[in-house]
């Protein structure tokens, strides 16, 4: 309900009539004064109505409240697109950068935060208009003009300059951690970002719980191109630079995101079962090195019958010449990888990364506790393929690596080094358990009954087990729990 307002001494004072021999002037005061009554009404009246509807602004949480990364991403809002637009300076190693975020209120908001790293801010505004902005280390503070209303959609823009840079393990953490974020190296850049390597070169709600599509606009000095996220959608030749438009229509975790500035050849085909292949390889990669990618066409066909149909627009890889500090990673829908890992590991490291594109892209962890969710599911596709191709035992591999060491517990990963060996050979292991128990018919079923239920979304441990105990029809705690949460690993499977 609406409560009457009293009006105030000038509202409620008598208006004069206008007649015919009132001054121009006098009209005007008139009219004045009855359209700042209407205005008064309308203002208290709009207040009214927030006041009455339970209107209630307050500050998004400046971190998502991550088990392992309480600080990573932010509350109060979900993404729903981000266009990044970059200009790169390759040569000097900088950047100008355009992010416009398109995201809708979960609560009523005063204030919002993005995470962004090292960049400078040079403007803010949101819905058109100039916004407040603070920086406290990685969170960028953000006050509008106007405060959100929930279930209200609002679009950031933020301008921002300076020279990217990259995260480096700390002494807290593992020899494995790597680190990420934005890499020049001699013969281009890479900017990449597992668990937070996104907010080094463009603001973000920076945890996989938020997925979102992407449009990259990248503009590069001749001659180079640039690699990202999706579908190369145009190029416009400037005469001495170049912009690339890359479109990624499938919702997208931050850390799946990937920027790659070189030479490039393209490199293009089709599996058997019609999946468009684009690979970006660079030119100085040798060609023997290249033939590595050669399975990739047969891997992606595989996995499709196996786990359901191949989840994104195309496939390929991004390969890069220079001495990365990763192995490879599972960017979406094309892994990129190091030239020299590539030619040592060949199509067993491809394997994995391309079985990421079903989980981790497409089924993506809702917290970073449940690591295992992608890379225990992508360890065991690489046994799954050998043993298709080499007709060999799917544990052949794990036994060669030494599978009955006691690894700690996948479902309950270090913080300061969530993609130790565990959550890879010990998650791995309890599929393999799994597959055991239930037989395999029923393991495959779950597979990829588990893939169609949480196609595009966020997933859980909850959520597998769910699906496994109602294919097997009987309760599997004790399985899951020894497998992923005791401290010493289990007997092995059959």
């Amino acid at each position: 309900m609406i409560r009457p307002h009293t009006l105030t001494p000038w509202m409620a004072t008598e208006t004069p009539r206008i007649g015919p021999r009132a001054t121009s002037a006098a009209r005007r005061r008139v009219i004045a004064r009855v359209v700042l009554a209407c205005l008064a009404v309308a203002v208290l009246t709009a207040f009214d109505i927030e006041v009455s509807s339970g209107f209630d602004p307050r500050p998004g949480a400046p971190g998502a409240g991550d088990p392992l990364f309480p600080g990573l991403g932010n509350g109060g809002y979900d993404v729903s697109h981000y266009t990044v637009e970059l200009d790169v300076d390759v040569d000097a190693n900088r950047v100008s950068g355009r992010t416009r975020i398109e995201a809708v209120a979960t609560h009523d908001l005063s204030s919002f935060n993005l995470d962004l790293r090292g960049l400078d801010v040079t403007d803010v505004s949101v819905n058109g208009l100039p916004a407040g902005h603070v920086r406290d280390a990685s969170e960028l503070t953000i006050s509008p003009a106007t405060p959100i209303r929930a279930g209200t959609t609002f679009r950031t823009r933020v301008t921002y300059e300076g020279q990217p840079r990259s995260r480096r393990a700390s002494p807290r953490e593992r020899r494995s951690a790597h680190p990420e974020g934005w890499f020049r190296y001699e013969t281009g850049i890479v900017a990449f970002g597992e668990p937070r390597g996104a907010s080094y070169w463009y603001p973000v709600n920076e945890h996989p719980s938020d997925k979102a599509t992407y449009t990259f606009i990248i503009t590069v000095p001749e001659p180079y191109e640039a690699a990202s996220n999706g579908e190369l959608v145009e190029t416009v030749d400037h005469g001495d630079t170049v912009t690339y438009v890359w479109e990624s229509r499938h919702a997208t975790a931050s850390y799946l995101t990937v920027l790659a500035v070189a030479r490039f050849d393209e490199v293009e085909g089709t599996t058997a079962s019609g999946v468009p292949i684009a690979h970006a390889i660079e030119r100085s990669v040798d060609q023997s090195v290249r033939r590595r990618l050669d399975s990739t066409a047969a891997i992606i066909d595989f996995f499709s019958e196996v786990f359901g149909p191949y989840p994104f627009d195309s496939t390929g890889a991004i390969v890069i010449d220079g001495p990365l500090p990763f192995l490879a990673l599972e960017t979406q829908p094309r892994p990129i990888y190091e030239a020299r890992t590539l030619e040592s590991v060949g199509d067993t490291i491809v394997a994995h990364e391309l079985a990421h594109q079903w989980f981790g892209n497409l089924l993506t962890p809702a917290s970073w506790r449940d690591i295992w969710l992608n890379e225990g599911f992508a360890t065991y596709a690489e046994w799954l393929w050998a043993s298709h191709k080499h007709d060999r035992d799917p544990l052949a591999t794990p036994r060669e690596q030494g599978w009955d060491a006691d690894l700690g517990p996948p479902g309950n990963p270090d913080p300061h080094n969530p993609s130790a060996f565990t959550v890879y050979v010990r998650g791995a292991m309890a599929l393999h358990a799994l597959r055991s128990e239930i037989g395999d018919e029923a393991f495959f079923r779950v597979l990829r009954e588990y893939v169609a239920r949480h196609a595009g979304g966020n997933v859980t441990t909850a959520d597998f087990v769910a699906v496994a105990e109602e294919i097997a029809q009987r309760d599997l705690d004790a399985l899951f729990d020894a497998w992923l949460y005791a401290e010493r690993t289990p007997p092995p499977p059959d």
